[in-house]
């Protein structure tokens, strides 16, 4: 009885940890690239979470935010099985729906490389952010933890991009390339 009652702990805490790793990675890579980041939150009663923060004219920045959370997951080893990753798999198909039929392999894999690389670059904030969101379930009176405000900023801590760079001009004129483009999805 006690090790389900410990095997059972074990799980609810390692999809904690999943969901706050998977919104943290969202709002730290939409700042790195430049967006507001308003905020971000993880209902522990439903499993889903969120963030809010400005959209990019760049669909390519847009796309690197979108599958942020996934990719913080993998770079963390924080995996979940949650269905509500269904809500990012459709906001990327809408946002590759917006470019040319030619681009959109392109874009996808542009905006998967550069969440990475920022992810990468920025994975002791996303840390930050989700201890922060994991240690606020047990203060709160709600389901719902939110971190906003100067206190989000502050856990962002500089969350840094690539600066200046075009992403989408550079992006897609390195990974249109027929050659890498195939290495790259492989690799995917």
């Amino acid at each position: 009885m006690e090790d389900d009652e410990a095997d059972l702990h074990n799980e609810l805490e390692a999809m904690d940890r999943a969901l706050a790793v998977h919104e943290a990675g969202h709002s730290v890579v939409a700042q790195a690239l430049g967006a507001e980041v308003v905020y971000v939150e993880i209902d522990l009663g439903t499993g889903n979470g969120g963030s809010r923060s400005s959209e990019f004219d760049d669909q390519i920045k847009n796309l690197a935010v979108c599958v942020a959370g996934c990719r913080a997951e993998h770079l963390l080893d924080a995996p979940a099985l949650r269905k509500t990753k269904i809500a990012d798999f459709r906001l990327m198909r809408e946002l590759l729906a917006r470019l040319p039929e030619a681009k959109r392999r392109g874009a996808r894999v542009a905006g998967y490389q550069l969440a990475d690389e920022t992810l990468k670059a920025n994975a002791d904030a996303v840390r930050r952010i989700a201890d922060e969101l994991l240690d606020r379930r047990w203060k709160a009176d709600t389901t719902v933890v939110r971190i906003e405000g100067d206190e989000l900023i502050a856990l962002l801590g500089g969350a840094r991009g690539r600066g200046a760079v075009d992403v989408k001009d550079e992006w897609l004129g390195y990974w249109c390339h027929p050659e890498r483009l195939s290495g790259a999805l492989a690799k995917t």
